[in-house]
């Protein structure tokens, strides 16, 4: 395993002046990790260092982590923490940290990928690859919001209307706006193949409804028009499981009513969770899709594609493990191949 740590600091030259410093911390550092997720966080690497004097790495030093030729990370240290015995642990965020400022915006007729860019060029944050979603918003206000939060919700409500699962992320120090299918990783984790171990699980109590209410405020009337759609069948086993939500009052009756279908077609089901420990893969971070085989869970005896939530990646010396969540297997259909 090849690993490169470099970090990337201001510093001073002999005589005073101002210069940048190039370093590679994967000789020196402990306890790397990685951690990506697929909505509503940067990414985000931490590591430890064995230090004497003042602080080496300063706030702001870009970071940038790559293990076997494949560029994990590329962010930008925001803490910096140190105990009594000089042990320091410093914390990187990739650019979507950044997105956290909050602001005002009327995004009106953009599809998503013109809400980033327009977002992204008044914060000076560089652009890679957006595709177009297909998906316009007529109106979209949001007032004192985090840009992030802004982006995370119109990604949701474009995965809602489009039935395409998208992936917004940093990739390598650009933002990115891509399908997920064009994030699949053909590594089989299971059975024999680089799983060490698991915990799987299925509930209704989490993120399950079978009952959709949407209610949007009439200003002809100046009453809440309610939209309901709900699954008899569910609910004479489980009881009401009852969704709740106020849309966007530019939408009309013919938009909403889809909504609430699409809304009971993706909740209306039994959560299926898996939590998998195995030897890393760098090219696997949140948002992949991962063929996955276990053969003691039923769902899982043949290989099935599943969407990764979240993704921990852990370096300590020559090790390199990985932690993949998966939160929900119909996100994919429950695509089996094989």
């Amino acid at each position: 395993m090849e690993v490169s740590l470099l970090v990337q600091s201001a510093g001073s030259a002999p005589g005073g002046a101002g210069q940048t410093i190039l370093a590679d911390y994967a000789n020196v550092a402990k306890e790397v990790e990685i951690v990506t997720n697929r909505m509503d966080a940067p990414g985000q690497l931490s590591f430890t260092c064995l230090e004497s004097g003042r602080v080496r790495i300063s706030e702001g030093s870009s970071v940038e982590f790559v293990c076997n030729g494949v560029k994990m990370f590329k962010g930008y240290v925001m803490t910096v923490e140190r105990g009594r015995n000089g042990e320091t642990r410093y914390k990187a965020y990739d650019m979507l940290r950044y997105l956290k400022a909050n602001a005002s915006y009327v995004f009106e007729h953009m599809t998503l990928s013109q809400m980033i860019q327009r977002i992204a060029a008044d914060f000076g944050l560089p652009v890679g690859t957006l595709e177009d979603s297909g998906y316009v918003f007529p109106c979209l206000v949001k007032e004192d919001e985090s840009c992030l939060d802004m982006i995370f919700d119109a990604l949701y409500q474009t995965i809602i209307q489009t039935g395409k699962l998208f992936i917004f992320y940093d990739h390598a120090g650009v933002l990115t706006l891509t399908e997920a299918k064009n994030m699949f990783v053909s590594t089989v984790i299971g059975d024999g193949s680089l799983a060490v171990d698991y915990t799987y699980k299925r509930d209704i109590d989490s993120d399950t409804y079978n009952r959709i209410k949407l209610v949007k405020k009439n200003e002809e009337t100046g009453r809440t028009d309610v939209y309901i759609h709900e699954d008899t069948e569910t609910v004479k086993r489980w009881g009401v499981l009852q969704y709740y939500g106020v849309v966007d009052q530019n939408l009309n009756e013919a938009q909403i009513d889809e909504m609430c279908k699409m809304y009971l077609r993706y909740y209306n089901r039994v959560l299926r969770t898996l939590s998998l420990e195995a030897l890393g893969v760098p090219e696997i971070r949140a948002g992949s899709i991962v063929p996955v085989r276990i053969s003691n869970v039923d769902d899982l005896s043949s290989t099935r594609l599943l969407l990764a939530e979240k993704v921990t990646h852990r370096f300590d010396g020559e090790d390199h493990t990985m932690t993949i969540e998966v939160k929900s297997f119909e996100q994919l259909g429950g695509g089996s191949v094989g």
